[in-house]
């Protein structure tokens, strides 16, 4: 099967400039919000693309990281949840979204808790699928596409380097929370950091993702520079279900202007 490449866009205007660059979809985030990881964008942005020929996925996220780190991204108090909700009901009621066209949603959102050793709380953190809120969401975001995002190498990163990889079990009890849930697809990078450095994790996770019916979209520092190799090494052009690659496609990390050069190199790799 083909390689499609998603673009993260800022803006309606981003959003055009993409589509019109060859962007097999876009994730419609706001304008400024990507030193924010993306945000969600307004509901002016979606009128005004809303006759686009691609998938549109909308980013539901009420923030970004907080700077005093007391709580961790993608930790939401019950008013951002409700907000979220309220977002979600909002595009839906719309009439901008095109579920043939297969526009959706893309959130995640994560619980903490401590783990038990030797019958002591250690101090470490871990993260997991916050199920019920998702599982809320995704019922909410019916009948329309829904995508847990980066949040997901959060829960990844759970598992301890050290550790054999193939006795790590937070990733896969991750996915299979996710299934419950009933998401469609997960952007991850494999963990935290670039997708090709994360590459015997990425594999492990669109195997197990192919079983349960989810797509992988696979993002994370993706450039031209690595976007072939990254291919190959994952056989994506050889998986069973429909593989996408994610990249903003900027011209630097300050801008939220895409690269024309970028989108045309990249496209040219995954052909």
């Amino acid at each position: 099967m083909g390689i499609g490449l998603e673009i993260p866009v800022f803006g309606a205007i981003a959003a055009l400039k993409a589509v019109g660059l060859g962007a097999s979809r876009i994730e419609l985030n706001a304008k400024d919000s990507y030193s924010d990881g993306g945000l969600t964008p307004s509901l002016e942005d979606l009128k005004r693309v809303a006759q686009l020929p691609v998938p549109v996925r909308i980013m539901i996220r009420p923030r970004g990281p907080l700077a005093e780190k007391e709580t961790r991204d993608f930790v939401y108090s019950d008013e951002e949840y409700a907000q979220m909700e309220v977002d979600i009901r909002a595009f839906k009621e719309s009439g901008l979204l095109n579920e043939g066209r297969g526009d959706g949603f893309v959130f995640g959102i994560l619980k903490e808790d401590s783990r038990l050793n030797d019958q002591c709380w250690v101090d470490e953190v871990k993260c997991w699928v916050d199920k019920d809120r998702c599982a809320r969401l995704v019922e909410s975001a019916r009948p329309f596409k829904v995508v847990f995002h980066r949040a997901f190498d959060e829960i990844v990163s759970c598992d301890e380097d050290e550790i054999d990889i193939d006795v790590r079990y937070a990733w896969e009890t991750g996915l299979n929370h996710l299934a419950t849930c009933g998401f469609d697809a997960i952007l991850t990078s494999g963990g935290l950091g670039h997708a090709a450095n994360n590459i015997t994790m990425l594999d492990k996770i669109i195997a197990k993702a192919e079983t349960l019916g989810i797509e992988i979209i696979v993002g994370g520092g993706v450039r031209r520079h690595n976007v072939r190799e990254l291919s190959r090494q994952l056989r994506l052009n050889e998986r069973s279900q429909s593989t996408f690659v994610h990249s903003a496609c900027l011209s630097n990390a300050e801008s939220e202007d895409i690269d024309t050069d970028e989108v045309a190199n990249i496209l040219s790799q995954l052909k």
